[in-house]
């Protein structure tokens, strides 16, 4: 009997030293996003076509944060008036950015209802 006791608290503490390693790892090598690719990403109509030369809106996303496309580059978008809502994107600063991504909770379903 004390031999199943014995590994139960063996497993218990490797299970508690593995959890802890994993939770130092996350911290320690997280990825930041940038909050402007993420709210490009979430005005782009996400249908992924390909249209503007990248490979999907999240490719498209990052090349307009990075300053590779034109915000009219994404065709599917112009009818919903993609352009005009990523040029006053580009017009946000950061810091205002950081503000609304924390106001909306982080929920990138809900940048729409600001732009």
């Amino acid at each position: 009997m004390s031999i199943i006791i014995n590994s139960v608290i063996l497993l218990a503490i490797l299970g508690f030293f593995a959890g802890s390693f994993l939770a130092f790892a996350e911290k320690k090598f997280e990825v930041k996003e940038d909050v402007r690719v993420i709210f490009a990403e979430s005005l782009l109509p996400g249908i992924n076509c390909g249209a503007c030369g990248y490979p999907g809106c999240s490719g498209f996303a990052k090349g307009f944060v990075n300053g590779d496309v034109k915000p009219d580059g994404c065709l599917p978008g112009k009818r919903q008036g993609v352009p005009e809502k990523l040029i006053k994107l580009s017009k946000i600063s950061d810091d205002e950015l950081n503000k609304i991504w924390e106001e909306i909770g982080e929920n990138p379903d809900k940048i729409k209802e600001k732009f």
